[in-house]
């Protein structure tokens, strides 16, 4: 396919193809501030009641920090609204009566060491006094007719606990050094499961637990120092070494030597004395399409490296303290500059399809306008001129792209 081909570059065809610049506008400028989130990136932890975790028979919470580090995966909270559709004078009305929040599964590895084991062990005998019962001894449980005996046995929810076994479990999202939290209130766990055994497998053993909660707690915060609790300690094995990627190193930035670095170097070089260099041996539009091409990767790179730091405010509703974001678009050309190009016949003979393409003019079709007569192409470029003059940035927007593909005249 010819570089100059109006089908790429949607100039003169009705035929819409477009690049990345969608996706590169939304999800990568910023520092992929806007990207998704991985699922891979989270924390755990459960905090037991004061009760449980001081007890001196009670072992499992003494590594408490690595059974977090054990889950394999969890549900996030999710919630049912229970609503009624009610008639309020022939009209239909919807009401909210109740809201009921679904059980979360937590997924836990069966380690060598069998702290999750344990820990399943320690909840099972702190509710549920059949686990503390022995069936050897002088006066052993379970027999089969101990409900004639004296002294009877306890069984069953009778073992005199006041406090819930768990204050709370919060599962942590982790992203661009921030984290996100959910806290499940008064947990209880309505199923527990120690996984099986297969000699014809080669899976990975797992301890799964089903969670029951009364609400839910969101909180927000910066990671740092045991900040998410736990998170990042290096007694658990964690490695604390800071990572290079995302940060400018002493390769990149200017030095107490006197050194320009790598980013000062390239900007003092210039782009166009360094593009002349790649590409001074090629001519005509070629040359200036590569040397775009050229120039907005080395920009791009250039630009998120120095943006590390300088993301996108927040939605106001989730922060204290509210501010405006600065737009990050370089690439829009001034509105002066655009019009002043769409009075040069030659150049708006170019750009004018693709506005016309994006509905620039109510019912008019790029057929209607090639085949209009000066006069009235004329009338079209000032009704275009004008609306870009307005503030209209779609049209700014489309107005800039193409300009760019025409190049200098």
């Amino acid at each position: 396919m010819s570089l100059k081909d109006a089908f790429l570059f949607n100039l003169e065809s009705e035929t819409h193809l477009r690049d990345a610049r969608h996706a590169n506008q939304i999800y990568s400028q910023s520092n992929f501030a806007f990207a998704p989130k991985v699922k891979y990136m989270y924390h755990v932890r459960f905090e037991p009641h004061s009760e449980v975790g001081n007890s001196s028979t009670s072992n499992v919470f003494k590594f408490q920090k690595e059974i977090g580090v054990f889950v394999k995966s969890a549900d996030l909270p999710s919630f049912t609204a229970s609503i009624e559709n009610k008639q309020q004078y022939n009209r239909k009305k919807n009401v909210q009566t109740r809201i009921d929040y679904r059980d979360c599964n937590i997924t836990l590895h069966d380690d060598n060491t069998g702290i999750t084991r344990a820990l399943l062990e320690e909840y099972y005998r702190y509710y549920f006094v059949d686990a503390n019962h022995s069936t050897s001894g002088s006066t052993p449980a379970y027999l089969p007719r101990d409900k004639y005996f004296k002294t009877v046995p306890q069984y069953g929810l009778n073992n005199g606990k006041k406090n819930p076994f768990f204050k709370y479990i919060t599962i942590y999202q982790l992203s661009r050094r921030n984290w996100v939290a959910y806290t499940l209130v008064n947990p209880l766990l309505t199923q527990w499961n120690h996984g099986g055994v297969d000699s014809s497998g080669s899976e990975f053993n797992e301890n799964t637990i089903t969670v029951a909660y009364e609400a839910v707690q969101y909180t927000n915060g910066s990671v740092a120092e045991n900040t998410p609790p736990g998170f990042a300690d290096a007694q658990i094995g964690y490695d604390v070494t800071p990572s290079p990627l995302g940060y400018l190193d002493n390769a990149m930035i200017p030095g107490n030597d006197g050194g320009k670095g790598l980013i000062p170097t390239i900007l003092g070089l210039g782009t166009s004395a360094l593009l002349n260099k790649a590409f001074g041996n090629t001519s005509g539009r070629s040359k200036n399409i590569l040397k775009d091409v050229a120039t907005g990767v080395i920009g791009g790179v250039i630009t998120n490296v120095l943006s590390q730091n300088k993301l996108p405010v927040p939605d106001p509703q989730n922060t204290k303290v509210s501010s405006v974001s600065e737009s990050n678009n370089t690439r829009v050309k001034s509105t002066e500059s655009i019009v002043t190009s769409l009075s040069i016949p030659s150049v708006a003979s170019q750009v004018m399809p693709a506005l016309v393409n994006s509905g620039a003019i109510a019912n008019v079709d790029v057929n209607t306008y090639n085949s209009s007569n000066a006069s009235q192409k004329a009338a079209y470029n000032k009704e275009v001129s004008d609306s870009i003059s307005s503030g209209n940035q779609k049209l700014a927007q489309v107005a800039s792209n193409a300009l760019d593909q025409v190049g200098p005249q």
